[in-house]
């Protein structure tokens, strides 16, 4: 294991690790609300505040990191959180998760 190896090399135990799921399409929504907000109000559009910038991201994560999730899963070791939620929900299931992986 890779993964496994290289964190023993930094002498790093993941206890759990958080997904957050999400629906892409909502996020891509979201950017594309905000660069209007932004523009609306008369401020700045920031530069990632682009649909096809993050879009190329999400292909990234995608190629790059959800394969992991696969691997944590098998290991127990995945906690999935709906990322879709409100802040304080996605807040509150974030701390029980890492309350219950350091009791």
């Amino acid at each position: 294991d890779a993964v496994e190896a290289m964190l023993a090399e930094r002498n790093i135990a993941l206890d759990s690790v958080i997904e957050l799921v999400v629906d892409d399409k909502a996020l891509v929504g979201r950017i594309v609300k905000r660069a209007e907000d932004a523009k609306a109000a008369g401020q700045p559009v920031r530069k990632d505040d682009n649909p096809a910038v993050f879009e190329e991201r999400l292909r990234e994560y995608y190629k790059k990191t959800a394969p992991l999730t696969g691997y944590y899963y098998a290991k127990g070791r995945l906690k999935s959180v709906d990322g879709m939620a409100s802040i304080d929900a996605v807040t509150a299931e974030i701390e029980k998760v890492l309350t219950a992986a350091v009791s």
